[in-house]
């Protein structure tokens, strides 16, 4: 074992160390899963030098040699099919094309190994052997450098397709190909082809270099393939089990030096210590590391659940703020962060709280609604860095901005897909990026965030109203003063239920449904198809516990005269055909038919709230389905007088004469309705009247008697 074949064996082994771990850590990805795959290949061409340049025989090295020869073969199929998923899989295969390179790929694989077409035989020279080639050498030369061809040409339309980090990859991957592979083809498939051949170990290790520097770079600077976490992860554990076998060597050279007769209760209790120690080993180098070198070793899970903790605790909004910035400093162990509100109306964000950032006394700053609607309002976080790299010129004065407060990160503050705020995070101590483990915490984060502030300042709402009633109360008569120690009790009742619907329950059931969310994505594992069914019931069940709160609290606004309405120029028969579409297959399951005709000609644009209306519709066809145990339901839409008017009617339950007067009150359900559908709350017909009414329109029901299906009807004027 000479000393090139040492150099070949290293680089061959940490390139396969890096697929290793590329392939622990996206066993679902097929980037990950070929590029695992390469690495092997490579792998396989380095041993298959290591035994040809140590054979001592002809016969041995020959037959070496051509091992050797049919690994290029199976790297460049394996790169052709990497560089084809990159980012990502695509149907894009054709498959002639497949079979084509299947069939050539096994042929010429038969040819090197079991043939003398492609090596012939070998000449024992020093310092390096020399190949004689077969007459089918020049296919074979042509075979890879065709495949190298075809490898750049993919890559380069890859190029040309995407942008940003992604276009950045491709990048290093690209050049990483490029380099290794000429390099390669020169010193082991040009140069042996004119009979120089001391160069021919070389290529091995120039394309495990590069694999590795390209690559690990991609990896860790610009999050290739998402192993960037697993990387930290194996170096704190090699560490702490380095710095433990020191120590256990140290102490067991002294026993044996100058305490044999203990050597074997040394070894005992050499072993328990390390074991002993071993986990507060690990934990001070995880914080060394935390400090030091990279802020990524946290456990997310303990993060949100901390963070979690923390805000159900209180209602006070300045504690609120500084939970949520020292959960992300202490996480992250970034320099600064900062908490910004939106205004809509005058399109800028309000400082809300600030930790580092230097901003002088500037409290509020200016939106770019090209950048919300690319990443705020779809609940992205925004990446300066990546933006920049990616459209520098048309976002220049608001990137310039966050590059002078030296803000890394915004992660949106949103509530039903609207921004209420921002999280600005500046850079790590570390200097380190933000990988994608970092991104996942900060979206259930940034979700966790919104609400609670939410909550606070409508708490802190309800507080200040309570004293401004009880200032003007004070100026009254003393039957008002007496009818206000009632009204103090309502206003005490109120303000209880906001709390504890809104702060008490949203809270946790959102955190919920983010987990159960993550877990059916695959988050934190791969899951069994019982473990999805169980998880999707829970899923279900805990989106009946927040419509519930929905209801509860559009109650509470509605009445308090605190909801809003976004009215917009809206096509009604659209939106009655996305209800319609979205409970197909509730139907479906029922057995049921759902029948819905769009009118003729079509009806006038209606300025509305297009989502309050949507969700009186849904409500009023999936009760209708929901009280239907055979026939079906039929959805009406039409132009009546200076109305439109929109009818659910169905062939089930029907109800009582005596019913339909209370059907719209609040907590007010049909007789008989219970037996059927024991999840109803009584609250969303009540929901649905106020909605309506509030677009200055009317809501209805119809039903000739019990069992005889029912028919309920809305109608909103067209100037509404």
């Amino acid at each position: 074992m000479d000393l090139k074949n040492i150099f070949i064996l290293i680089s061959a082994g940490l390139n396969l160390f890096l697929g290793f771990l590329v392939y622990t850590k996206g066993k679902d990805k097929i980037t990950n899963k070929v590029y695992s795959l390469v690495a092997l290949s490579v792998f396989y061409w380095s041993i298959g030098m290591i035994l040809y340049r140590l054979a001592s025989n002809v016969s041995d090295s020959v037959f070496w040699c051509r091992v050797l020869y049919t690994a290029p073969i199976l790297i460049v199929c394996s790169l052709l099919y990497f560089v084809y998923v990159l980012p990502k899989k695509e149907n894009n295969f054709n498959k002639w094309a497949v079979v084509l390179v299947i069939i050539s790929s096994f042929i010429l694989e038969y040819l090197t190994f079991f043939t003398d077409s492609i090596i012939k035989n070998v000449i024992l020279n020093k310092p390096e052997k020399e190949i004689i080639f077969g007459i089918n050498y020049l296919f074979y030369f042509a075979f890879i450098t065709g495949f190298f061809i075809w490898i750049y040409s993919v890559l380069y339309i890859r190029l040309k397709k995407y942008t940003g980090i992604i276009k950045t990859q491709i990048v290093y991957v690209f050049l990483s190909t490029v380099i290794s592979s000429l390099l390669s083809m020169l010193s082991n498939l040009l140069l042996p082809t004119i009979g120089t051949f001391f160069l021919n170990w070389a290529g091995q290790v120039i394309t495990s270099f590069f694999m590795l520097t390209l690559i690990a770079y991609a990896i860790v600077v610009h999050r290739l393939m998402d192993i960037k976490f697993v990387l930290r992860r194996y170096s704190v554990f090699l560490a702490s089990l380095t710095f433990i076998i020191i120590i256990a060597i140290a102490i067991k050279y002294i026993v044996d030096s100058f305490f044999i007769e203990y050597t074997l209760w040394a070894d005992f209790f050499i072993l328990v210590g390390a074991l002993f120690i071993y986990p507060y080993i690990k934990d001070y180098f995880y914080k060394l590391a935390n400090k030091y070198f990279f802020s990524s070793l946290y456990d997310s899970g303990e993060v949100i659940a901390g963070l979690s903790e923390k805000l159900r605790s209180t209602l006070d909004i300045r504690k609120i703020y500084q939970y949520i910035a020292q959960t992300l400093i202490n996480a992250f162990h970034i320099k600064a962060v900062g908490l910004l509100s939106y205004n809509e109306k005058a399109g800028n964000f309000n400082v809300l709280y600030n930790n580092g950032f230097k901003i002088g006394g500037h409290k509020v700053f200016p939106g770019n609604p090209e950048l919300q609607k690319l990443f705020m309002n779809r609940g992205e976080t925004m990446i300066v860095e990546e933006v920049k790299r990616m459209a520098y010129e048309k976002y220049k004065e608001t990137l310039d901005l966050l590059t002078k407060l030296k803000v890394e990160v915004l992660t949106p503050l949103n509530l039903k897909n609207k921004t209420i705020g921002l999280i600005a995070l500046g850079t790590k101590e570390s200097a380190d990026i933000f990988n994608d483990e970092d991104l996942k915490v900060l979206k259930v984060v940034g979700a966790q965030a919104a609400i609670a502030i939410e909550n606070a300042l409508l708490y802190e709402e309800t507080k200040n109203f309570s004293l401004k009633l009880e200032k003007e109360v004070e100026k009254a008569t003393r039957d008002l003063r007496r009818a206000n120690i009632q009204l103090k009790k309502l206003d005490a009742a109120k303000s209880d239920f906001i709390s504890i619907a809104s702060h008490q329950l949203r809270t946790p059931l959102t955190v919920i449904k983010g987990y159960i969310s993550m877990m059916l994505e695959g988050s934190f594992g791969k899951l069994t198809e019982a473990e999805k069914d169980s998880l999707g019931k829970v899923f279900e069940s805990n989106e009946r516990l927040i419509n519930l709160v929905e209801n509860l609290l559009n109650i509470s606004r509605i009445e308090s005269g605190r909801l809003q309405f976004n009215l917009t120029e809206v096509r009604l028969e659209k939106v009655v055909a996305s209800v319609v579409e979205e409970l197909t297959n509730f139907v479906k399951r029922k057995d049921l038919y759902l029948n819905f005709t769009k009118p003729e000609p079509p009806l006038p644009n209606l300025k509305l709230d297009e989502e309050k209306i949507r969700q009186v519709m849904l409500n009023l066809v999936d009760n209708a389905i929901k009280y239907t145990s055979k026939g079906g339901v039929t959805v009406d839409l039409e132009l009546v007088g200076k109305t439109v008017r929109f009818c659910v009617a169905d062939t089930g339950l029907g109800m009582a004469v005596e019913d339909l007067p209370n059907l719209f009150k609040k907590f007010s359900r049909g007789s008989g309705t219970s037996l059927v559908h024991t999840e109803g709350t009584g609250l969303g017909l009540y929901v649905a009247k106020m909605m309506i009414e509030a677009h200055h329109g009317r809501i209805w029901a119809e039903s000739p008697g019990k069992d005889q299906g029912a028919k309920f009807c809305f109608e909103i004027p067209i100037n509404s």
